[in-house]
């Protein structure tokens, strides 16, 4: 008898399920990508606990952010509650995870001084931790009752992960700078399409002007005055370098300056005053660490209101990600919106094996309608006021002829605020970045301007009491990054190993990905109906249209959105599909 969340599966779950188990036996790697509502967390979670059962290996599932935790959680405790007994452990960040609400107001470096103080004192209620058996439900149920009985959640949760049989974390701790080991496990990494960004977030550090400055009078101010005279030397050289550093030059100015003796006795010093322990010397060290780690940094200054801000960034974040999972017992990537030609190409993978249920077999053919509008675009060198104008003509046809919320994702701030400029809407709405949207308050109709890779298209949805607000999702252009000196120097980097295609894997990939997400904003299961409109030519070459095949086959060309007018209002007044705005 399987071993699943529910009573029986859903159309493709057994799919998922039976590909998991596959693939675990044969020890080769997986790609899952199927839309977000068929399931595949409640399929993978079952099938791997079922693997667990059945020979005892250890899994490590991670998600991208903390809220991402929930899904996994909740399908893990159903089985639990079926009376399937599994150790488990679920872990985020420390300030995260503390019972002390009033340290999660602190910045995370003054939180670990203040925790650190804490458990050095033993002025930590919550510490050591006690040996219990805890409550799971969801992630907030855990963390309060271990609370509760006094144990903090991170160190109880910490002490767990070498031993119990399913581990349920961020990211961090396979891919941040102090990572869990995971040799002989079984490693699910969910949201697999934002595996690059993540690792690079995580291994990315900002050293301001002003922290320098701040660090310089520290280390001044507690007698280490040849630390402050080295610290000054990189205050000076970052105050007359600007845009791309070099690597080596900055690795010069810090190599010789060594804090941890200093940090360690101003913190003594702090906590014996009475004072907050945190010292800003700590980012200096951190700087230092990273610089002379294994890692491959890009340097770059970018001038702020308040000065300078130093920023480094791994260049290769590939690297990092393959030397995490090198020792892995197996790993299975899933994700509702991977692009698996070019994910696989860049984290240079082989011998894999993929189950993808793609957009048109899983939303019937009724459900959506799908226009390309190839009289507009948003290339770079054909933007013009008169670009923006026939933008917003577009988009106010469209909002005229939704019954629900129109949802419209443009490439760049720079973009939208063009658009914005000519678009008058009626009804109500908001754009990205100029009003804060309650996501909780919206109304039957509305129009939302958001912007590619946003807040407002990935991991949100505009549903009530379990409707799909939304009738319409416009794309407008293609969603490419605005490029910059470190995105180059990742295409440099990967063109040796990709050629040609080692500028697809860093601009191409991102834009398919933002458009699958748009898409998934409108349809978050099969009942769910509604109009795509990309409103850009290039979504007829042949590069872009293979990468969307799933979702274009079936779509409507024209040279103005005025021209489809009668296509949509047939497919939002026909007697099948008008119930569900009614």
């Amino acid at each position: 008898m399987p071993v699943f969340p529910y009573k029986e599966f859903r159309p493709h779950q057994k799919k998922i399920y039976d590909a998991v188990l596959e693939t675990l036996r044969q020890k080769t790697p997986l790609l899952i990508n199927a839309p977000t509502g068929i399931g595949k967390t409640a399929a993978v979670v079952g099938a791997v606990v079922d693997y667990i059962l059945d020979t005892n290996t250890p899994i490590h599932y991670v998600v991208r952010t903390r809220a991402e935790l929930d899904p996994p959680v909740r399908e893990l405790n159903r089985i639990v509650e079926s009376g399937i007994d599994i150790e488990y452990a679920v872990i985020k960040s420390r300030q995260d995870m503390c019972c002390y609400t009033s340290l999660k107001k602190l910045s995370y470096q003054e939180f670990l001084a203040e925790c650190s103080l804490l458990k050095a004192t033993s002025r930590c209620e919550y510490y050591p931790i006690r040996n219990i058996k805890t409550i799971l439900k969801n992630v907030n149920t855990y963390v309060k009752y271990l609370c509760t009985t006094k144990s903090c959640p991170y160190e109880y949760a910490k002490s767990r992960i070498r031993d119990v049989k399913f581990v349920v974390s961020t990211y961090y701790y396979i891919f941040g700078k102090e990572s869990s080991s995971v040799e002989g496990k079984v490693v699910v990494v969910d949201e697999a399409h934002s595996l690059f960004n993540a690792v690079v977030h995580l291994h990315s550090l900002e050293v301001s002007e002003l922290e320098l400055r701040s660090a310089y009078r520290e280390a001044k101010k507690y007698g280490y005055l040849e630390e402050a005279a080295k610290i000054y030397r990189l205050y000076n050289y970052i105050k007359k370098a600007s845009g791309v550093v070099d690597f080596g030059d900055l690795l010069s100015e810090i190599a010789d300056v060594d804090l941890e003796q200093a940090v360690r006795e101003i913190i003594a010093k702090k906590v014996e005053s009475l004072e907050a322990p945190y010292t800003p010397l700590i980012l200096i060290k951190e700087l230092k660490t990273a610089l002379r780690s294994r890692v491959r940094y890009f340097a770059e200054l970018r001038q702020t209101e308040v000065g300078k801000v130093l920023t480094i960034s791994p260049i290769d974040p590939t690297s990092i990600i393959k030397s995490r999972l090198q020792d892995a017992y197996v790993v299975i990537f899933m994700s509702g919106t991977l692009s698996i030609d070019l994910f696989t190409e860049v984290l240079d993978l082989e011998n894999y094996r993929t189950v993808e249920v793609s957009f048109n077999s899983y939303v019937p053919r009724e459900n959506y309608l799908v226009i390309v509008d190839v009289g507009v675009t948003t290339r770079y060198n054909e933007r013009s006021e008169d670009t923006y104008f026939n933008i917003a003509k577009r988009l106010a046809t469209l909002i005229n002829l939704s019954p629900g919320g129109v949802l419209a994702v443009f490439p760049s701030y720079e973009v939208m605020k063009g658009v914005k400029k000519f678009l008058k809407v009626s009804i109500p709405h908001w754009y990205e970045g100029f009003e804060e949207i309650d996501l909780t308050e919206l109304p039957d109709k509305f129009f939302i301007g958001a912007v590619a890779r946003g807040k407002y298209t990935e991991g949100v949805e505009y549903v009530r009491e379990g409707k799909n607000l939304l009738s319409s999702v416009a794309v407008v252009g293609i969603p490419y990054p605005e490029p910059t000196p470190y995105l180059e120097k990742r295409v440099e980097y990967l063109r040796p190993r990709l050629r040609e295609r080692a500028w697809d894997a860093v601009y191409l990939y991102e834009a398919i990905v933002a458009i699958r997400q748009a898409v998934g904003r409108l349809f978050r299961s099969p009942q769910d109906r509604g109009v795509l409109v990309f409103l850009d030519w290039r979504y007829a070459e042949p590069h872009i249209w293979k990468s969307l095949k799933d979702i274009l086959q079936h779509v409507i060309v024209v040279k103005d959105l005025g021209e489809a007018v009668g296509e949509v209002e047939n497919f939002f007044t026909s007697e099948s599909k008008v119930s569900r705005w009614q």
